[in-house]
């Protein structure tokens, strides 16, 4: 930290977070990686935070801009502290009483700063706020010779999601995304990206990374919340001068967009959710390398005696499809084992008797009385230990059935919204806030625990809406009150079972924010069953999610949903010959090693060769695990989108030191055979090359040039996959 004519500047990995001194107080400027920053125009300050409430104007374009309210310009720097770990600042509003802290973090081995936002209500008379932010950064981009508006300066990174569509990134240039210079007047357009209820990355990942192309600078971000979020790229400008800058905003709480308020009495404080932000030298790679260590140090706690990433097989993904039997899951435990598996998940319906519709009976989580013979389902979980895996269940824990007995509890035990329960048929939506619904589902999990089971699936197939307005309150506020109760809960449990691993799904991934993934190991990526489209999918994820907690299907010899009407479709020997060659095996082993290998399929009718490269995948998987946690991902070919059959995919895990990689390579249904894969920032590096996966049996052609740092690959055959070990010379 430094201080020079009475400004401050604050330094953490490379990054230099700038203040300006001005009539009320210290306000932030500008946030690069230059010390000596030479800007284009000057920057406007302003406190790190936006904030409104109602009756008061909002500020500069309230219908169209977040970041520009106008408490904040009122409001002065009542104190600050800074050292190595944090900066902590103080505003307050004199006339209204509101005092609004700001902490801002320094992530040790990252370029990444955490900040939380606090406001109290100081004064006399209530206060409803209508918008509080989680971050708002100014001076973004504010160097080199273009204007901010040049198409040739910024390009914004942003992804979009969807059901089996995971992990879809795109970008643009400002204009073209909504914001530009319109006038002398300041801008009131901006870019906007936002959610609404529960399935918070159901539409788009709630973090995006802003690239300097002049400069060759990135700036990131990403907001930590399962409930209502809104992210926004603005310019804030003079009304009579030529100064102003790009900023950044997020924020979970905000009327327009999502109908946020809540009322403060007085010496009431509200909480804004968390959000990480940080800066560059570098481009897309360079950020989400930075993204990746922050959430590493975020989760550095969670996995506590656990072992990291384990080696799980399910039973639902192109397999059973949620009607588990004894005589079903006998041959698939034996087989899981033999391959080296270390859990075993029967997913879906272990819960509901056979022959009926156990959707609607969601809730009470009691063993079918028919599935598992005379034994029960306590002997089979007992029969997966005694193969030497741990047992796991799949569960829907925030949810009841409306056929279910925990339907008849009192509406008090519900989220509720016009007085009515969220949700309805199968799924209605627990009120984790309430102390006898915490009491019950720590029951529920108590009595799996002495039954055996070790894992825990808890899925999340329908998202509560627009919130929680029991009591008068709004409903997104509610909302956010909910997440925080269940994941609340998610802790405890975690306390009372520290041997338990907790994996997170909502019809794969919906909710993969990171209010979650601080707490759950492992984070299903997809319910997409077509191995083919899944190495997009990979792709993208893993710009958003660490790769040991990403878990990725592969299922040898797949049981289509479209085939569940004819299941000895798989058992033909006319599908069995084109398992024969075993490329499915690999391509599908190759997707699961890019992450935490997630293993599902009828691996008890794979022939002796299937069976090899499963088992082969699973143990180098093993060996590598521990790799795969500390590294970060690269895209040497970009990012493939969902439908583009007609090309090839690839994606590397770098080592910190950057002098491995290990390269997954995939020809889609590509026409040509070769593929040449960039890798300039190894560029005049030597290196050897190897196949790792498959191993004998199996080689392809490959090529890697120092001179030029690329990698040349031959597939001959569409719809193939390998796995490369890429060593690099360590330089001097």
């Amino acid at each position: 930290m430094t201080e020079c004519n009475q400004a401050l500047t604050i330094e953490h990995a490379g990054m230099v977070m700038a203040w300006a001194n001005t009539d009320n107080g210290l306000m932030q400027s500008t946030f690069n990686t230059e010390r000596q920053l030479r800007t284009k125009v000057p920057p406007i300050p302003a406190p790190s935070f936006e904030l409104a409430i109602a009756g008061i104007p909002y500020g500069h374009s309230p219908a169209l801009i977040s970041g520009l309210t106008r408490l904040p310009e009122a409001m002065k720097l009542i104190s600050y502290s800074a050292d190595a770990e944090k900066l902590f600042m103080a505003y307050k509003h004199e006339a209204l009483g509101l005092k609004v802290e700001t902490e801002m973090r320094f992530v040790p081995g990252s370029a990444v700063i955490r900040q939380s936002t606090v406001v109290t209500n100081e004064g006399s008379s209530p206060v409803v706020l209508t918008h509080l932010s989680s971050m708002c950064v100014q001076g973004i981009a504010s160097d080199g010779a273009l204007p901010w508006y040049d198409k040739r300066k910024v390009r914004v990174h942003y992804c979009r999601q969807t059901w089996n569509g995971e992990g879809q990134w795109r970008s643009g240039d400002l204009e073209e995304l909504g914001l530009y210079p319109t006038s002398g007047h300041p801008s009131a357009a901006a870019v906007h990206f936002s959610s609404v209820g529960s399935w918070s990355t159901g539409k788009l990942l709630p973090m995006a990374v802003l690239e300097d192309l002049e400069t060759g600078k990135a700036w990131y971000w990403q907001i930590e919340t399962s409930a209502n979020w809104h992210m926004e790229i603005g310019h804030r400008g003079s009304w009579s001068e030529d100064s102003g800058a790009i900023f950044i905003h997020a924020d979970g709480a905000d009327e327009r967009f999502g109908g946020w308020s809540k009322e403060l009495l007085p010496g009431e404080s509200c909480r804004a959710v968390p959000a990480a932000f940080g800066c560059v030298d570098g481009s897309f790679a360079d950020a989400i390398r930075e993204l990746t260590a922050y959430r590493r140090y975020l989760t550095r706690e969670l996995h506590g005696t656990l072992p990291p990433a384990p080696v799980v097989y399910n039973d639902y993904m192109n397999t059973l499809w949620g009607d588990p039997s004894r005589d079903k899951l006998a041959p698939l435990i034996a087989a899981a084992a033999a391959a080296g598996c270390e859990y075993f998940c029967i997913d879906a319906g272990w819960f509901g008797d056979l022959g009926s519709s156990w959707a609607s009976g969601l809730g009470d989580w009691l063993p079918s009385r028919n599935r598992f013979g005379d034994e029960g389902l306590e002997a089979l979980l007992a029969s997966i230990r005694h193969t030497g895996m741990k047992p796991g269940l799949w569960l829907e824990l925030e949810v009841c059935g409306e056929d279910a007995a925990l339907a008849a509890k009192p509406d008090e035990w519900f989220i509720r919204r016009y007085g009515i329960r969220a949700g309805g048929g199968p799924r209605w939506f627990l009120n984790f806030g309430h102390p006898d619904v915490c009491a019950y589902a720590h029951g529920v999990i108590d009595r799996l625990m002495r039954m055996g089971v070790r894992y825990i699936k808890n899925d999340y197939n329908l998202c509560i809406g627009t919130g929680d307005d029991t009591g008068g309150r709004a409903a997104a506020d509610g909302l956010q009150q909910a997440m925080r109760d269940f994941y609340r809960f998610i802790d405890e449990v975690k306390c009372r079972h520290p041997e338990l691993i907790l994996e997170n799904c909502a019809s794969g991934g919906m909710r993969a924010d990171y209010e979650a993934l601080a707490r759950f190991h492992l984070q299903s990526s997809s319910d997409q069953e077509d191995y083919r489209k899944y190495p997009s999918i990979i792709g993208g994820s893993l710009a958003a999610i660490l790769p040991e907690q990403l878990g990725i299907w592969a299922y040898p010899y797949p049981l289509l949903h479209s085939e569940l009407a004819n299941p000895a479709s798989i058992e033909e020997p006319g599908y069995l010959r084109t398992m024969e060659d075993g490329e499915q095996t690999i391509f599908n082993l190759v997707n699961g090693l890019c992450g935490s290998l997630y293993l599902s399929g009828h691996l008890h009718l794979a022939d002796e060769t299937n069976r090899g490269l499963i088992a082969e995948a699973v143990a180098l998987y093993k060996k590598e695990r521990a790799y795969i946690s500390r590294s970060h991902p690269i895209w040497p070919l970009g990012f493939t989108r969902m439908n583009d059959e007609e090309g090839w995919a690839s994606v590397g895990l770098v080592s910190p030191d950057r002098s491995r990689i290990l390269l997954s390579v995939w020809r889609l249904g590509s026409g040509s055979e070769y593929r040449i894969l960039p890798l300039e920032r190894w560029r005049g590096r030597k290196a050897t090359v190897n196949l790792l996966y498959p191993g004998e049996g199996y080689s392809v052609e490959s090529s890697y040039s120092a001179n030029t740092g690329q990698l040349t690959v031959r597939l001959p055959k569409p719809y193939q996959a390998r796995l490369f070990d890429i060593r690099f010379e360590v330089l001097e």
